[in-house]
């Protein structure tokens, strides 16, 4: 059986993203990444000059959001989410609803790695709308590390072996007795998600000097959670955290 994780996911990528000329300076490019209605992510670059591109969703990730009649700017709180969501991942947002980067040739890839990221959490703020979920999940992680204790920072983001950059919800700082431990808060969680994981990590833990740990905390109280997901993650060492069984781990993120 290969064991070379990441070859086996960097064929995947390539023999899965389409590139389309549709001028002379614009090219659409469709991605193996799914938003949540199970279509293809799709960036349009467009050459501003030999050393400048400028890369967009073309307003898609928003107009869908609209067309599902989930309004990001109706709340306070919501649109506090978006930004910080767009800051993490160094996008901006035009008076059009595009989701975009302006970048150099050194940072394309970089670039629409970190948008194509972008729209897929953007995406899944549509969640927030439902009624049976009370509270935005994010905060419930949070306050489940504040209430027991477990010390944390913020948003973090490091640098892979790809050099590409990576951004995970909280950090928990080594000690004597545990390593680094990284947190990815998964809102709807699928098998497209865990590859996504899996290739950002695995990027991501080479580069890291001292030996780290993610932990995926996955909202569990609104659908069932796919097997063959949750065991893709464990392949690669990512412990999958279930919101149900979250308490089970209060010993191990605490120490």
């Amino acid at each position: 059986m290969e064991k070379d994780f990441k070859k086996i996911y960097i064929n995947w990528l390539n023999e899965n993203i389409e590139q389309y000329k549709i001028s002379d300076t614009v090219y659409r490019l469709t991605l193996p990444f799914l938003d949540r209605n199970n279509d293809c992510i799709e960036l349009f670059i467009k050459l501003l000059d030999d050393e400048r591109y400028y890369i967009t969703d073309d307003s898609e990730t928003i107009n869908e959001l609209k067309l599902s009649q989930f309004d990001i700017f109706t709340g306070t709180r919501r649109r506090e989410i978006f930004d910080s969501i767009l800051a993490a991942h160094g996008v901006s947002f035009s008076k059009n609803d595009e989701l975009y980067i302006t970048c150099s040739r050194d940072s394309l890839a970089q670039s629409k790695h970190m948008l194509s990221q972008c729209i897929i959490k953007v995406s899944d703020m549509f969640y927030l709308s439902r009624k049976n979920v009370k509270s935005i999940f994010i905060e419930d992680v949070q306050n489940f590390l504040d209430i027991n204790n477990i010390r944390y920072i913020e948003n973090v983001s490091f640098s892979g072996k790809s050099k590409l950059m990576s951004n995970y919800d909280f950090g928990i700082g080594k000690s004597n007795v545990a390593p680094e431990r990284i947190i990815k808060v998964i809102n709807n969680f699928d098998t497209t998600q865990a590859k996504n994981i899996i290739f950002s990590w695995t990027d991501t833990v080479e580069e890291r000097k001292n030996k780290s740990q993610l932990y995926t905390f996955i909202q569990d109280f609104e659908k069932p959670i796919s097997k063959e997901a949750l065991s893709a993650l464990k392949e690669y060492s990512i412990v999958p955290v279930l919101w149900s069984k979250r308490n089970d781990y209060i010993l191990e993120l605490s120490k």
